[in-house]
């Protein structure tokens, strides 16, 4: 195939992946839901698809009313319509409110079972009666009836949701509907619980992608014209991106993994590596243009120059993106090997498909010494003359800053709490806030017991046990509400002895609650035991969020289990915060063994390169420092190492180590020559520095213009990336040269 045949298919390409891949993306699924960041082999998963077979979701929506016109029939009547409405759409399990709630009341003869208020019970209660006749009871106290009087709550649990577009096609149902009702749009309102805070982490991470992907492209292709002044440098650039970006997602659509929070990344890590591959090769080939050459040789000559060092450049960042891999949280694991499958297509784009479009199309003239390259050459010369001519202050200035910075390390917390994602004034913050104020907290966390047999759960001993501990776990701070098989039979039990206070208690009597529970004709208390009564469920309501602070409830309850509930019932704690949780444990194994596995690879890599172990610990120790200084930055800044920083190490070292290569490359190839130490430091910085310079600092702005972003994850990913790149260019620019001036590169290195 001619140059210009292959330079017009190239450019074919590469205007297909631009325009084709968009059409099937939006099949890509996107669901950031909890259960997405644990394996399916994790036992508390396995653990929550069972119980969910047979009992209902415990991640719901709640709605709070405020006002003072809750109680009117107006406001009942409307929230009646309300319940009947959102309960018959596909996605609504149910709705619990005071109109559908089971209440238990005595009777004449016994007990009845009806809804707590709805507008029948209008006719029977008072106006001014009706708050105080719901607060008694104890199941919509605090869940959805506030004490202070002045709030009501509505309860939306979905069915089993594939996704996170249908959490938002659910939550706008609701608040469409709401919204037919001039009453109930009076009042204050205020939306919270697991599925609003998933569906504005969804609309946080669509926004920033929508917002920095264009704007990340935009710096660099700015940067890039400025450098080089070459429009076709800058319009082959933006397609390169394109390409890469939408061939990466692909990936997503194709294996069928969800979009997630941390998928969301990928664009701007994406567009800001391949701008890097880019620079290196455009600075080859204005580095040619200096030299006479034009056409065919000066592409060759660019190419002869940087193919080498930017093919282990790629293998190395990949490498240390595929390490993620190796981290058992599956978001994480996706990210990194799509991102390293979607970086080596972009190295096969620029060093295979590029050359014939700018032998073809590339007849101009590149400048060479325009005044911000010559500036940018001669600040990276200052660097080198400085660590040269200073190389023992330079090596004991840094020495000093690890050692005064190395404390800070166990100031690190390994910590994820999603509302703080969020700023104090987000709605979903506000509103979480409001309903914890006024109702109970929103974190949902179960303890299931199963007994060996069938009628084992309405054992007088069983019931008495979980009574006792039903009262020990409410005591405790993060705690706000419990609710368990016990609340039934003792409402039962007061119903039909006149609903006298002395009898709100499990009965002594077996056969009592045996009949109690015959009797029973609502369907509240199958949503916690089953038909069979082996099983059931006590529900915790705590007003914690972080996945430290759930793990401390969880080791408090399963310490009270351990000391007060007999060894004839199995208990698992499960539900909504113990799968978040998980997580914390799975974040560290995942960044312990993701880190090593980038160092590991990287000094494989280095080894291969430069077949020398002096050389190999050099680069490896020049790259393995950035990511060091990046956690003490976590540590002085109070930063966690969350869902969202967990995997900037191995990124970071991954993308250091390419200005190392480059640099070191330069150095290795002319020492070979026989040029001397000195003099090859100087020529290799000559030639790749201002590249690497510019390379890093284009990667910085980029990564640093997503901290103006309003959602937390997003503004940390940019600055500790950005903080992680530009400490690699110091330890680059100044601490390499005073190295290899300090030690000697005598024969028992190789």
């Amino acid at each position: 195939m001619s140059v210009r045949r292959w330079a017009q298919f190239s450019l074919l390409l590469l205007v297909l992946f631009n325009f084709v891949p968009p059409l099937f993306l939006l099949k890509l699924s996107v669901n950031n839901a909890p259960e997405q960041y644990l394996p399916a082999s994790q036992p508390s998963v396995q653990f929550s698809h069972e119980l969910r077979e047979n009992f209902p979701e415990d991640q719901v929506m709640v709605v709070l009313f405020e006002g003072k016109q809750l109680t009117s029939d107006a406001f009942i009547k409307a929230l009646e319509e309300v319940v009947k409405t959102v309960k018959a759409h596909p996605l609504i399990d149910r709705v619990i409110s005071v109109t559908s709630v089971d209440h238990i009341a005595g009777t004449a003869d016994g007990f009845e079972v009806l809804p707590l208020m709805d507008s029948q019970r209008l006719l029977s209660v008072p106006v001014e009666q009706r708050m105080t006749y719901m607060l008694a009871d104890s199941f919509a106290r605090g869940a959805l009836v506030a004490e202070s009087k002045d709030a009501l709550a509505m309860i939306v649990r979905p069915i089993k949701l594939k996704d996170t577009r249908q959490r938002i096609e659910m939550m706008d149902v609701v608040q469409q509907t709401v919204s037919h009702y001039p009453v109930l749009m009076s009042a204050k309102q205020s939306v919270a619980g697991p599925i609003p805070l998933e569906v504005y982490q969804l609309r946080s991470m669509v926004r920033d992608t929508m917002l920095f992907v264009p704007t990340t492209m935009g710096i660099g292709l700015l940067l890039i014209y400025l450098l080089f002044r070459r429009w076709l440098a800058v319009v082959i650039s933006a397609l390169v991106m394109g390409a890469v970006v939408n061939f990466t997602l692909l990936l997503f659509l194709i294996f069928q993994y969800p979009y997630t929070l941390i998928a969301s990344m990928v664009p701007s890590l994406l567009s800001a590596l391949i701008i890097a591959v880019l620079m290196h090769f455009f600075n080859g080939l204005r580095i040619a243009a200096g030299y006479g050459n034009s056409g065919q040789q000066r592409v060759r000559q660019a190419l002869h120059e940087i193919r080498k060092p930017a093919l282990f450049t790629v293998i190395t960042t990949a490498a240390g993106l595929s390490s993620l891999g190796l981290s058992p949280i599956p978001p994480i694991t996706f990210f990194g090997i799509f991102a390293a499958i979607g970086l080596v297509w972009g190295f096969i784009i620029v060093i295979f498909m590029l050359p014939p479009i700018f032998i073809e199309y590339d007849t101009h003239a590149w400048p060479s010494q325009h005044g911000l390259m010559r500036f940018l050459r001669q600040l990276v010369m200052a660097f080198a003359r400085l660590s040269i001519r200073r190389a023992g202050w330079v090596i004991a200035t840094f020495i000093i800053i690890m050692a005064l910075g190395f404390p800070f390390l166990w100031d690190v917390k390994v910590e994820t709490n999603l509302l703080k994602f969020f700023a104090e004034d987000h709605p979903i913050t506000v509103a979480t806030e409001r309903v914890e104020n006024k109702l109970s907290g929103v974190t949902p966390l179960e303890v299931v017991f199963d007994g060996a047999k069938r009628d084992a759960i309405k054992k007088v001993e069983f019931l008495q046990q979980l009574a006792s501990v039903q009262k020990i776990i409410e005591a405790l701070p993060e705690v706000d509400k419990v609710q368990s098989v016990v609340d039934f039979i003792q409402q039962m039990h007061w119903g039909f002895n006149e609903e006298k206070p002395e009898f709100l208690v499990i009965p002594d009597s077996q056969a009592l609650i045996n009949q109690y529970l015959l009797l029973y004709d609502g369907n509240d208390l199958y949503e916690i035991v089953n038909r069979e009564f082996d099983r059931t469920r006590v529900l915790l309501n705590l007003n914690v969020h972080s996945s430290g602070n759930i793990r401390r409830v969880v080791n408090k309850v399963e310490e009270i289990m351990r000391q007060h509930m007999s060894d004839d019932y199995q208990w698992t704690i499960s539900g909504y915060g113990k799968l978040f949780e998980d997580q914390e444990v799975l974040l560290i194994d995942g960044q312990f063994y993701s880190l090593i596995g980038a160092l590991l690879l990287i000094m494989l890599m280095m080894a291969i390169l430069w077949k020398t172990w002096y050389a190999t610990g050099l680069t490896l120790l020049l790259n393995a420092s950035p990511a060091l200084i990046m956690f003490i930055v976590m540590g002085m800044t109070q930063l966690w190492l969350d869902m969202a920083t967990a995997m900037i190490a191995s990124v970071v070292v991954g993308i250091a180590v390419d200005d190392t290569i480059h640099l070191y490359y330069g150095y290795q190839r002319r020492r070979q020559a026989g040029i001397g130490k000195v003099l090859a430091i100087y020529r290799s910085y000559q030639y790749s520095g201002s590249a690497v310079f510019v390379t890093t600092i284009i990667l910085s702005f980029q990564f640093l213009v997503l901290t103006f972003s309003y959602f937390q994850p997003t503004i940390h990913f940019g600055f500790l990336t950005a903080v992680g790149l530009i400490t690699a260019l110091f330890f680059d620019l100044l601490l390499m040269p005073a190295l290899l001036i300090m030690t000697e590169y005598t024969k028992h290195w190789h």
